[in-house]
C-alpha cells in the first residue's frame, strides 16, 4: 500500500506546497488520471480530477457535490483512499466478447465517448458476464449476450446525454430480443426476452459491489430484481458502490 508523506493540504482552497502537489498528481496519474502533469500546479484540471476521485470513493453518480470538495487533506478520507491497496483506477472499460458472455458495444462505438469508468465497474462487469454464461448461456446459447452500453466519458464530469454516469460507477445495458440481438426494443415489445433480462439482473446481483438496477419491467420489479426510473424503458441501469477501504 502506498504511503503519501503529505504536509499541506492540496487542491481547492488547500496549501498547495509544491512537493505535496506533486506527491498527489503523481499519485492520481499511478490510478489513471493521466491527463495530469506531474508538476507542482494547481489549476482546474487537478481540482477536477480530486473531485472526480472524491465523487468515486463516496459512491456518488455526480460530480457537483459538496461532499466532493476538491481538497486533499492531512488524515482526510481522499488521502487514505489515494493510500488504499483498492484505491480506485479510470480506465476505458473492458469491449468483452462471447466468451466471456458481454461485450462492451462502446468499445466499438466512437461517437459519443461514454466508455470509461472504475476498475471496480470493470471487474464487475467481467463477473456478470461470467455468472450470465455459466447460469445462463450454457443452457440457452442462442439469446443474447449481456451487451453493455455508456459508462462515463474519459475524464468523468458532466455529459449531456445523462443525469448521471459522471464518476465510473453506473452503466447501461441494452435489452436482449428474443431472436439473439439487443436494443431498439422497449419492456413492452414482443420482442422482449424478459428470461434473459432476468438472468442478465441476477448475474450482476451476484457481484460483491452490485447495487441499484433500473429498468421500468413490471414483472422483475415484483420479483424484486429492479426498480422503476424515468427513461428506463428501453435499457436497464446497473450501479455499483464502493467498496470497503482496503488497509494493507
Amino acid at each position: 500500500m502506498p504511503r503519501i508523506d503529505m504536509k499541506k493540504s492540496v487542491g481547492l482552497k488547500g496549501v498547495n506546497n509544491a512537493d505535496d502537489v506533486i506527491k498527489i498528481k503523481t499519485r492520481l496519474i499511478e490510478l489513471g488520471f493521466d491527463w495530469l502533469k506531474a508538476d507542482a500546479t494547481v489549476g482546474p484540471d487537478t481540482v477536477s480530477a480530486i473531485k472526480l476521485f472524491q465523487a468515486i470513493k463516496n459512491g456518488f453518480d455526480v460530480v457537483n457535490n459538496v461532499k466532493n470538495d476538491g481538497l486533499v487533506s492531512v488524515g482526510g478520507d481522499t488521502l487514505r483512499w489515494l493510500e488504499a491497496a483498492n484505491a480506485p483506477k479510470w480506465m476505458r472499460m473492458p469491449a468483452g466478447s462471447k466468451a466471456e458472455g458481454y461485450i462492451n458495444d462502446e468499445a466499438a462505438d466512437t461517437s459519443d465517448n461514454h466508455d470509461f469508468g472504475t476498475d471496480w465497474l470493470a471487474e464487475t462487469l467481467r463477473g456478470a458476464g461470467a455468472n450470465y454464461r455459466d447460469d445462463y448461456l450454457k443452457d440457452n446459447a442462442t439469446a443474447a449476450l449481456l451487451r453493455v452500453n455508456d459508462s462515463s466519458r474519459p475524464r468523468g464530469g458532466d455529459t449531456p446525454m445523462h443525469a448521471g454516469h459522471e464518476s465510473g460507477l453506473v452503466c447501461d445495458i441494452r435489452l436482449p430480443r428474443k431472436d439473439g440481438s439487443v436494443g431498439g426494443i422497449t419492456v413492452s415489445d414482443s420482442n422482449y426476452d424478459r428470461k434473459a433480462m432476468r438472468a442478465i439482473i441476477k448475474a450482476f446481483r451476484k457481484q460483491k459491489l452490485a447495487d441499484r438496477v433500473l429498468l421500468n419491467d413490471s414483472v422483475l420489479i415484483n420479483e424484486g430484481l429492479c426498480r422503476s426510473a424515468a427513461g428506463h424503458h428501453n435499457h436497464a441501469h446497473f450501479e455499483i458502490r464502493p467498496p470497503v477501504r482496503e488497509t494493507d
